[in-house]
């Protein structure tokens, strides 16, 4: 048997080191149009800040690597065109300008996504940069090292608009973020936990321009130096435009479903609407535990399993089947520790999901150990069915580690009223007998006496 991999990062080299280990006898070739593999977007805000000295680091596999494992990798190759029936990618070498056909058994696309960069007045000026691969990465980094840039604006204010805040104002750069949005982060958290950051990125002297669209980007001698927006002007030398991603699915267009944003309806077994066909990653559609629906879960650890997934059933005919994602996710950004999974209460009352939640706050220890801080917990459940669809927690400490039990739950139908019954250990150095998770859920059914 013959597989094709469009795209080797996170899905992609996961898939094509599974596909190798599962099968020693199996033809793999990948086709990937960068000239690096694997790359840890995720780290790029800690390269920028100087967390990350070395930005090797950031790359867990190589060509080398995967050629060593008797994977072809054919690195700075574009896929350009699919023949189904055939069962052909036409690809491009782009050092050459070469096109030639490749035939496959099995294909697997882990395309991924790029961002969006809409048709702005001035968004093509020098010093207004998007932020996505290895490359990219590297300009952010030398504008941050550069004394010369001090005003800088995020335009965007998903995790990686705020991780690069953060990196901006540690190295004393004036920053504005800006967004259409009211808050920040508002995918993953509601407005208590997101009130949270933004009150210390204010303390920091970071500009919150919330609430605000990007309407043109001034320049002068072809370099940016204005951000204009629908509610005034800031002044730049610098500008990270980071709005969101789409997937890079353009070519599949009539070859298989996609949805109405262009991600690849899947199977549980990452299985396209054609059966030789498989999609893994953020160009993909996942069965959402939280909404009972396929939606598109753009996060590295969802990108990693699918690969898995994919592979296995390539090798196994379908055996392995998805227990479903809950987009499980961290952050931390001045000093808060932030983590979130399933679905928030913003959203539920957004897809007219009927939910209930409760907030909690506590300490996380008790209140004789000296390393002690304040936690934040919401727990969000379907009002009709009690199961628990999502969570968020944030503090000073971190405590982002119960997301896991969080998403384990949400994967497994807990309820809220079985949470209080999760066998959840005890040591002062870690936790209350009574901890924040417990005792906000027996708060739920009315036993809210044990907190002080």
């Amino acid at each position: 048997m013959k597989t094709i991999v469009i795209g080797t990062n996170h899905a992609g080299t996961t898939a094509v080191r599974t596909l190798r280990r599962l099968d020693p006898n199996m033809e793999i070739t990948t086709y990937d149009q960068n000239d690096n593999i694997s790359f840890l977007g995720c780290g790029i805000a800690l390269w920028v800040r100087g967390e990350v000295k070395d930005p090797n680091g950031l790359f867990y596999a190589s060509p080398e690597i995967l050629a060593g494992e008797n994977i072809n990798v054919k690195m700075e190759h574009q896929w350009v065109g699919i023949d189904a029936e055939k069962k052909t990618v036409r690809v491009k070498n782009l050092k050459t300008g070469e096109e030639f056909d490749d035939n496959f058994d099995k294909l697997v696309i882990a395309s991924g996504t790029w961002p969006i960069f809409p048709p702005i007045e001035g968004i093509d000026l020098e010093g207004v940069q998007i932020c996505k691969n290895f490359h990219h990465a590297k300009v952010i980094k030398a504008a941050n090292d550069n004394p010369e840039i001090k005003k800088v604006a995020i335009v965007g204010a998903g995790y990686i608009g705020v991780e690069l805040v953060d990196a901006f104002v540690e190295n004393n750069k004036q920053v504005s973020l800006i967004d259409i949005a009211d808050r920040i982060m508002p995918v993953y958290y509601d407005s208590e936990f997101t009130g949270l950051v933004e009150e210390t990125m204010k303390e920091k002297g970071v500009n919150l321009a919330l609430g605000q669209k990007v309407v043109k980007f001034e320049g002068v001698n072809g370099k940016v130096t204005k951000v204009i927006t629908d509610k005034g002007e800031i002044e730049v030398d610098y500008v990270v435009f980071s709005v969101g991603v789409v997937p890079q699915t353009s070519l599949l267009k009539g070859v298989i479903d996609l949805d109405e944003r262009g991600a690849i309806k899947t199977n549980e077994f990452m299985q396209t609407s054609n059966q030789d066909i498989y999609a893994v990653g953020d160009c993909a559609q996942v069965y959402n535990c939280s909404m009972k629906k396929d939606t598109q879960i753009a996060l590295a650890t969802t990108a990693v399993r699918t690969g898995i997934l994919a592979a296995a059933n390539i090798v196994k005919g379908n055996e392995l089947q998805s227990p479903g994602f809950t987009g499980a996710n961290g952050i931390e950004v001045f000093g808060w520790k932030m983590a979130s999974v399933g679905i928030s209460m913003e959203a539920c009352k957004r897809f007219g999901i009927d939910a209930e939640e409760v907030m909690f706050k506590d300490s996380d220890r008790p209140e004789f150990m000296s390393t002690y801080k304040d936690v934040w917990l919401k727990v969000i459940w379907e009002k009709e069915s009690r199961r628990i669809i999502g969570a968020q927690v944030a503090s000073i400490n971190n405590h982002t580690e119960v997301m896991y039990m969080f998403a384990l739950g949400i994967q497994k139908g807990l309820t809220i009223d079985e949470l209080p019954l999760v066998d959840i250990f005890f040591l002062p150095h870690f936790n209350k007998p009574y901890n924040f998770i417990t005792l906000a859920s027996l708060q739920v059914l009315g036993l809210n006496y044990f907190k002080k």
